[in-house]
């Protein structure tokens, strides 16, 4: 029960600062991905981490890309910024799609989510915060090309991870079940 409560508990937090997980604690959370229903074996996450001064780096390489100078993607940087440094372990979330006859591309992608979930309850049961955010083009395209992800890789966003750098909110009221799952019956 009481990892249920801690999970039913478990918010998104931001901005993120140190303390980060250790080498440890991210190889454990890292490793909740492996636990994910996988239809096929198929492993469809792919993932790159980012920490210390390489996040810098990522940013560097990323607004200094030509494919990031137009006026659109300039007025984008800061916003960049913000989702490449803040917090002090960034993870760029893939699904690598395989053609598979029992496992379409619609299976694949829930599948890369699902492993991301695992990770993000991993880190909260293990005392950290974390932001799952999209990482839309033209981000996810140069984030695609920048870290060499396969071809058949598809961006699916940003896992950010460490402590809440503010005291959080209290938490809003979570929607009861009921408003989103009904029991079914058969009509008699």
């Amino acid at each position: 029960m009481q990892a249920i409560e801690a999970i039913l508990a478990r918010r998104s937090a931001w901005p993120l600062t140190e303390p980060a997980p250790s080498s440890k604690q991210l190889e454990t959370i890292l490793q909740a991905a492996a636990v994910t229903p996988d239809h096929a074996g198929l492993r469809p996450w792919h993932l790159k981490v980012v920490q210390g001064e390489n996040r810098q780096h990522l940013l560097e390489r990323v607004l200094q890309h030509p494919a990031a100078q137009t006026e659109q993607v300039r007025a984008l940087h800061g916003k960049y910024a913000l989702k490449l440094t803040t917090a002090p372990v960034v993870i760029v979330l893939a699904a690598r799609i395989t053609p598979h006859p029992k496992a379409p591309e619609f299976e694949q992608l829930l599948t890369a989510g699902a492993a991301t979930m695992n990770m993000l309850n991993a880190a909260h049961l293990l005392g950290y915060s974390g932001f799952w955010s999209s990482a839309p083009d033209p981000l996810g395209a140069l984030l695609h090309e920048i870290m060499e992800f396969e071809p058949q890789d598809k961006i699916i966003g940003l896992l950010n991870l460490g402590t809440p750098a503010n005291t959080p909110k209290p938490a809003a009221p979570r929607t009861p079940w009921q408003d989103y799952a009904q029991l079914w019956r058969p009509e008699a």
